[in-house]
């Protein structure tokens, strides 16, 4: 009992073990079976195909044929066409392989068209290999549903003609209708064949299905391997040749004493000149890398693609003369002049690819634009002391509405910190638009001061020299002592119920941030001056006019 126990349990495990081995034998077995059927009757319809080519001749050549010979040969070509197709398909049913990897592209007409393609797109190749697999799955499917169409419609033939066998009373009859049997089974043998032969191949292409991940892999192991290796050791070479050609002339521009702030004519022309040889090089550097490597795909593609840039750029020889005239600074726009950009003025510092622009009143006083923001642009000389902003950060400005310390202007922005620490942004045209007034290099203060019609006698003598000399003292004691220069009082204006007086007072740049403080400052004195020395103020003198020319003053 216990020996059976061990037989069965050693059985039952070797089973297990072996099972997958046995069941991978048996599909084997089973798919030769199949490939052997299929290979019978695809061997069965060459044959067929063969005897109906030798009919067909043997017509052509006896006397049946006469008159026939375009008819009988076109149809032992097709014939011919058909045994070679059914032969390749018997030799790749055999051997489980496409034998079209072996077939050359012979004789054939130059297609311009498709030769652009091929030379454009170098990936064009890499691309119908990855889409080669699902398009021919989907013909393969759709080849399948066509034959098993056809094999309905041969097998209701044939059954329609064994139905009708059995009426069929006279022999000569019986002998066309199995004529006619014959022609239609071995259409139906071959379309068995056809679709037999394509849904083995269906089954074939679906077994080692790749991922999308997989196929796109295989594209770049593909193109990398061979032109795109080149392309990128191509466009390396192209930038390692710019860069360092830039580099080296801008040594030269560095160490030569040649180009300093007033380069001469010939020296621009020699600055264009290595420009265009740059671009040569460069050129020449991508094609010495594909000649290397024997890639002439990619050796026709940069040519055409350097023609075709060519062509398109033959309009432009006007702009890209306009623009080496500005290189060669006799241009509308010339170095070490003045230009309105964007409505602010620059100094032109230097004309090159890279145009650079300065104003050193802005913090960010370097721009750079390129030769084409240059063309609608005009220069002119700049005057002797012309400035070119009207305040620097750090100095107080008086704008329409506004007080306050400029705290930093650019190309772009101006901002202003009012009294008390709020801020004003502006746009640097729309500063400009409002003539600010800069007063920390100096101002003046111009106050008006009236007193009544009683001090006639004195607003003239002795009033002005006495309201400078409390003026001044009373700057004195407040601390403006060293913030002003000069102390002007001079008769202004007769009112109808004044004497006016004019008071002027100089400062320097240092009180700008005082500037309203002093307003307020130089009235207060007055006042009190004329408190001291018992001035009248005057007041407005109002009639109530009542009838006729009569008036009652108001009282006092």
């Amino acid at each position: 009992m216990k020996k059976t126990l061990l037989f069965v349990t050693v059985f039952m495990f070797s089973a297990f073990l072996f099972y997958p081995v046995l069941a991978t034998e048996l599909e084997k077995d089973e798919d030769y079976n199949t490939r052997i059927t299929n290979l019978e009757l695809l061997h069965k319809s060459i044959s067929q195909v063969s005897k109906d080519i030798e009919n067909l001749q043997g017509a052509l050549q006896g006397p049946n044929g006469t008159g026939r010979e375009d008819e009988l040969k076109q149809r032992i070509n097709e014939l011919i066409l058909k045994q070679k197709k059914l032969v390749g398909n018997f030799n790749q049913l055999v051997t489980e392989v496409d034998p079209g990897v072996f077939v050359t592209e012979k004789d054939k007409k130059l297609d311009l068209n498709k030769v652009l393609k091929e030379l454009l797109n170098p990936l064009i190749r890499e691309v119908k290999d990855v889409t080669s697999r699902p398009r021919m799955i989907e013909n393969l499917r759709s080849s399948i549903e066509l034959y098993q169409s056809q094999l309905q419609v041969t097998d209701k033939a044939i059954y329609n003609i064994d139905s009708l066998l059995p009426h069929s009373k006279k022999s000569l009859l019986t002998k066309e209708i199995n004529k006619i049997k014959d022609v239609w089974e071995n259409r139906r043998n071959e379309i068995q064949t056809r679709l037999n032969i394509a849904t083995q191949q269906l089954e074939l292409k679906t077994r080692y299905k790749k991922s999308m991940a997989q196929s796109i892999q295989e594209v770049l192991r593909v193109f990398f391997k061979n032109r795109g290796r080149n392309l990128f050791l191509a466009f390396l070479a192209f930038l390692v040749t710019w860069f360092s050609l830039l580099r080296i002339h801008r040594l030269i521009q560095h160490l030569s004493p040649l180009h300093g702030d007033d380069r001469s004519f010939y020296i621009r022309i020699f600055d264009i000149l290595y420009v265009v040889m740059t671009v040569v090089l460069s050129v020449l550097a991508i094609f010495a890398v594909l000649y290397f490597f024997g890639d002439w795909v990619l050796i026709s593609v940069s040519i055409i693609f350097i023609i075709g840039f060519g062509w398109a750029s033959k309009h432009a020889i006007p702009k890209f003369w306009s623009q080496a005239k500005l290189i060669l600074n006799f241009g509308t726009v010339r170095e070490k002049e003045m230009v309105i950009y964007n409505g602010i003025p620059y100094r032109v510092e230097s004309i090159n690819l890279l145009t650079e622009l300065v104003n050193n009143k802005l913090d960010n006083h370097h721009i750079r634009l390129p030769l084409k923001d240059l063309m609608d642009l005009r220069s002119r000389p700049i005057s002797e002391n012309e400035p070119m902003f009207p305040s620097e950060s750090g100095d107080w400005v008086l704008l329409n509405n506004t007080f306050g310390k400029v705290t930093a202007q650019t190309p772009e922005t101006v901002r202003i910190e009012l009294r008390g620490g709020a801020s004003a942004h502006y746009l640097t045209i729309d500063y400009l638009s409002q003539s600010p007034v800069n007063l920390s290099s100096g101002f003046r203060l111009r106050l008006t001061f009236s007193l009544d019609h009683s001090h006639r006698s004195a607003i003239t003598n002795e009033i002005p020299g006495v309201l400078e000399k409390e003026i001044s003292s009373g700057l004195f004691e407040k601390g403006y002592e060293n913030l002003f220069t000069e102390i002007k009082i001079e008769f202004k204006d007769v009112g109808l119920s004044s004497l006016d007086i004019e008071v002027i007072v100089d400062f320097t740049g240092e009180a700008a941030p005082e500037y309203n403080a002093l307003h307020r400052v130089i009235r207060q004195i007055c006042i009190d001056t004329a408190c001291t020395c018992n001035w009248q103020l005057p007041y407005q003198q109002v009639r109530f006019h009542v009838g006729n020319d009569v008036s009652i003053p108001p009282e006092s």
